[in-house]
């Protein structure tokens, strides 16, 4: 199979589309991996998709120390992770109400779901891997399972805030999962998707792809996948991006109108996309472009101020106190008004 080969598969799962072109044959690592784009909307995936089984074995014990090499975070990985989580915390925060519950779907080793504790919010995570649930529960002391992403893995109606933040694009079914968390969503419950964005993305077509990314989403595709599974993004959010906030289309016929399959096709996009996966991401225009020496660059930089950082630090907790305390965020239990940023 060659790049730009066409094909015909299972129906696309936004535009119901069969037909597909090939945009790479390798994932990261040079190793075999057809990436397929979808002729009518533009989904990019996998070419077959990894049987759910497959995916369970694979995040259960292998993800981690395929992507890290550890069974669990280095502490540098830690003040990664909590930076991440502090800045979701200032955002996600105010939308909710005090005490409000809040499940991390992909909680990785905690970090999130320990500052919204923090915070005063009834929270908890879903992790499938041993080893960073297991560190999590250890270092913060917070709530992690290994559940499966069903309906009856909680109640109806019991959380008021579902975060999935870089985790939608692992999903071997990300329709059953929509389902699964509108059932567990509460009445004006929100839902707080981020995914790598690949349209624009600075990286070479060879490292672009990898197994652990079976979706790869550009804002329009990310957005009539989550219509068609009955939510819109808030007012106000940036819908140009992969990083939203969802609530539940608030009547039945804005939802008819996401579920229409046809009305997310989009050869425009297609088009687009196309020509930069084939040309501007080549090897040859990703060196000429200068990217990976500034990538290389800024890694570099990044890496010097979290090991000296966190060598400051005798516990993981520790660190996760001072993130929050210089973000402004106080450690005692407030309502979303006071658990803002300081301006």
């Amino acid at each position: 199979m060659r790049i730009g080969d066409a094909l015909t598969t299972a129906p696309c799962i936004l535009c119901h589309e069969t037909g597909r072109h090939v945009v790479a044959t390798t994932g990261r690592g040079m190793t075999p991996l057809v990436t397929v784009i979808c002729d009518g909307c533009g989904l990019v995936s996998h070419d077959p998709i990894p049987t759910i089984e497959e995916l369970e074995r694979f995040y259960g014990d292998r993800y981690r120390m395929a992507y890290k090499g550890r069974w669990a975070p280095k502490p540098k990985h830690s003040l990664r992770a909590q930076r991440s989580a502090v800045l979701r915390a200032a955002r996600l925060a105010p939308l909710i109400a005090p005490g409000a519950r809040v499940l991390d779907i992909g909680a990785s080793s905690g970090e999130f779901v320990y500052m919204m504790g923090q915070l005063g919010f009834r929270a908890t995570g879903i992790e499938p891997n041993a080893g960073y649930r297991a560190f999590g529960v250890e270092a913060y002391g917070v709530d992690i399972t290994d559940c499966r992403l069903e309906p009856c893995a909680f109640g109806a109606g019991v959380f008021d805030l579902i975060t999935l933040n870089h985790v939608f694009e692992h999903l071997g079914d990300p329709v059953a999962v929509l389902g699964a968390i509108s059932h567990w969503l509460a009445p004006g419950g929100l839902l707080f998707i981020e995914v790598p964005n690949i349209v624009g993305v600075a990286k070479q077509r060879a490292n672009l792809f990898h197994y652990a990314h079976i979706w790869n989403f550009a804002p329009h595709t990310l957005t009539g996948l989550l219509a068609r599974a009955g939510f819109q993004p808030l007012p106000g959010e940036k819908l140009d991006g992969t990083s939203l906030v969802f609530a539940r289309s608030p009547d039945s016929a804005g939802a008819q109108a996401g579920a229409d399959p046809v009305h997310w096709r989009n050869p425009p996009l297609v088009a687009a996309l196309r020509r930069q996966l084939n040309e501007d991401q080549s090897g040859t225009a990703y060196l000429a472009s200068g990217a990976p020496f500034r990538r290389r660059w800024a890694r570099l930089l990044r890496n010097i101020d979290e090991i000296t950082t966190a060598r400051r630090y005798a516990a993981p907790r520790a660190m996760a106190d001072a993130v929050l305390a210089s973000a402004a965020m106080a450690t005692a239990p407030r309502g979303p008004a006071q658990s803002r940023l300081a301006a």
